[in-house]
């Protein structure tokens, strides 16, 4: 098979959608600026040597949430956390919870590379309210979740997670008597697309006339929304439901309505216990952020020009997934990595009607982190 690029206009993944929407119209920011002690401190001069190699360093995150959210933002703090451990003494770190997108945003970035951190970290992609600061600060590093923008001192980073909903979508075409999965999602972005397509492309490799039923609630965190959401999918019969909110309300309603379900930021089987199935294994944070506080300790951290994106392996299974799904599950797995089996394989049309890959076609992640559209068989979600 052949890979082609991705047609047509596309919005990027994630939590894009919203922050290029609210940086258009003015908005303010989701979480205002909270800036703790840690980020007002004062730094001390590193002792560097000829080859940029220094003895110890500074790292500081920036957050779009509270770090214990029991979502995003915990499973990033997670990882700066082992990060810290890692590295020592050599690693100091502090983070700014709950920061949104308004001009305050710029500021604290600003103030962090006053402070004099050498690499900073972004949990979301800020766009221009980071790259006003990074463009100005050549000395400082920085890496943006999800970005869209590349220098000699910032590269975006992501997950690599098509390949996860699929296997998600396994289980669930193996679960999921009816064949009707339910999604609950922010926006449409390349996360969404990633995952219903994922999910739905999973589900009809075990039954052909599996759907996938989407929900978009323009919202990471808000129990509400996500209740209605829930209770609307649950409502209408779906017999699986997934996903992409910081908070276990959907997770908890599943689990009261005796529907399969699963979470995509940690495993949050605790919401329910006899229902649950899996999730997306966000753990490759905590070697990534070492890996590049490690370059910068030994002055060979430098930048790149696409997107460097993270595994994301399934998570463990829930108490009652029968053994044989979670076989096929890891069988789809290995054929994915092995390459065998590919997520995006043509012929493949999206839910308007239009082909999107011919035959013999493959897109592979790096050209998924692009993807604008649904396959054919999702609803509640359209083309970008």
């Amino acid at each position: 098979m052949t890979s082609k690029k991705n047609r047509g206009l596309f919005l990027p993944a994630s939590e894009t959608f919203s922050r290029r929407d609210a940086l258009k119209m003015g908005a303010l920011g989701i979480g205002g600026l909270a800036v703790g002690g840690s980020l007002l401190a004062a730094c001390g001069d590193d002792e560097e040597d000829a080859s940029g190699a220094k003895e110890s360093i500074k790292a500081a995150w920036v957050y779009i949430g509270p770090p214990d959210d029991n979502g995003w933002t915990q499973e990033h703090d997670r990882g700066r956390l082992a990060a810290d451990a890692a590295l020592g003494d050599r690693l100091t770190t502090s983070f700014v919870p709950n920061i949104g997108f308004d001009a305050g945003t710029t500021e604290t970035f600003q103030q962090l590379v006053d402070d004099g951190n050498d690499i900073i970290f972004a949990n979301t992609e800020y766009a221009g309210l980071l790259t006003e600061v990074s463009d100005n600060a050549p000395d400082t590093k920085f890496c943006e979740i999800n970005g869209h923008y590349y220098s000699d001192n910032l590269f975006p980073f992501y997950l690599a997670h098509e390949k996860t909903a699929y296997q998600l979508g396994v289980a669930a075409g193996h679960l999921a008597g009816n064949g009707r999965i339910g999604y609950i999602g922010a926006f449409p972005t390349a996360t969404a697309f990633n995952d219903v397509n994922g999910l739905l492309l999973g589900a009809r490799s075990v039954n052909p006339d599996a759907t996938v039923e989407t929900v978009l609630v323009s919202t990471f965190f808000d129990p509400q929304k996500a209740a209605q959401a829930a209770n609307a999918l649950l409502d209408s019969g779906v017999d699986f439901l997934f996903g992409v909110m910081d908070e276990p309300t959907f997770l908890q309603l599943s689990e009261e309505a005796g529907v399969w379900t699963g979470y995509w930021n940690l495993d949050f089987r605790t919401a329910a216990p006899t229902k649950y199935v899996s999730h997306f294994d966000l753990s490759e944070f905590g070697p990534f952020y070492t890996e590049q506080c490690q370059r910068v300790l030994d002055g060979t951290w430098v930048s790149q020009d696409e997107v460097w994106l993270l595994d994301t392996p399934i998570g463990d299974f829930g108490p009652n997934v029968p053994q044989d799904v979670q076989d096929a599950v890891h069988d789809a797995g290995a054929k994915l990595d092995s390459g065998e089996l590919h997520v995006y394989a043509g012929p493949l049309s999206d839910n308007e009607g239009n082909e999107r890959l011919a035959a013999g076609e493959t897109l592979d992640s790096l050209e998924a982190y692009a993807i604008d559209w649904p396959v054919d068989g999702v609803t509640g979600i359209s083309p970008v």
